[in-house]
């Protein structure tokens, strides 16, 4: 379907000019080219994960398959959007397409359940992190270093500093900015989920506004790092292109 929208664009004259030339369709494409690029980085992280041994990677794959199924039929529905009527008709094909893409959202598990569990089971890392910290208070003086440790996490968290991670060295200049802002992510995100937890206990398997948010903020974040991995292991080969600059800027620009 991509393949077909960047055709249609770059033949079909509108207002005198090929409607590829036109910034709204310029859009499409690329957002298009980026969830396309996306998921192609999820599957290779997750496969990549299961190749090399890994037992570990369910909510992994249920964040894979939750923003596979539903780029695909947004990319769908775009391609539609942009060939106008004539991506409506059965000769072109895409209205099969986007008919047999319906049921992704709901094979393998309906969305709306694999994100719940996404966020529950992050939810249970969490808690059992800080069952362990309640564990330690019991001995504080045996524990003096992982205390001071999360004294000084949670000082940083509240004057806005970071923890120090960086991923300065291992991508691009270009991509540092992207880089930082991953990482600022990923330190909030902890920071959110521990206070959520706190807040709700037991109760936050009932708060599924929460919970879905969660699971929407994991599905994004783990997007940011799939397409940073990607990018470092392809400039290890020296098979670097343009294209990871684009697309990384457009999904964090979003």
């Amino acid at each position: 379907t991509e393949l077909k929208t960047v055709d249609h664009a770059a033949n079909r004259t509108q207002f005198g000019n090929k409607i590829h030339s036109y910034g709204t369709i310029q859009e499409k494409l690329a957002r298009m080219a980026m969830l396309h690029y996306v998921t192609e980085s999820m599957a290779y992280m997750v496969s990549g994960n299961m190749d090399s041994g890994a037992t570990e990677f369910q909510i992994e794959a249920a964040i894979s398959k939750i923003f596979a199924s539903e780029a695909a039929w947004t990319v769908t529905d775009e391609c539609i959007q942009v060939m106008g009527g004539m991506g409506f008709m059965k000769d072109c094909g895409v209205e099969r397409v986007m008919r047999d893409l319906r049921i992704f959202r709901i094979f393998e598990g309906t969305n709306d359940i694999l994100r719940l569990f996404v966020a529950l089971n992050g939810f249970q890392n969490a808690g059992n992190q800080l069952k362990a910290l309640q564990k330690a208070l019991k001995s504080p003086v045996a524990n003096a270093g992982l205390f001071a440790g999360e004294i000084t996490k949670r000082v940083k968290r509240k004057a806005g500093l970071g923890t120090g991670l960086s991923l300065q060295g291992s991508i691009h200049p270009e991509l540092a900015r992207s880089g930082d802002l991953t990482v600022k992510a990923i330190e909030q995100f902890g920071a959110v989920v521990e206070e959520l937890l706190i807040k709700h206990g037991k109760k936050i398997i009932d708060e599924q506004f929460v919970l879905k948010r969660v699971a929407d903020c994991a599905i994004d974040i783990y997007a940011m790092v799939v397409v940073l991995s990607r990018y470092i292991v392809q400039n290890r080969k020296r098979s670097f292109t343009k294209t990871h600059f684009l697309v990384t800027g457009h999904f964090h620009s979003k």
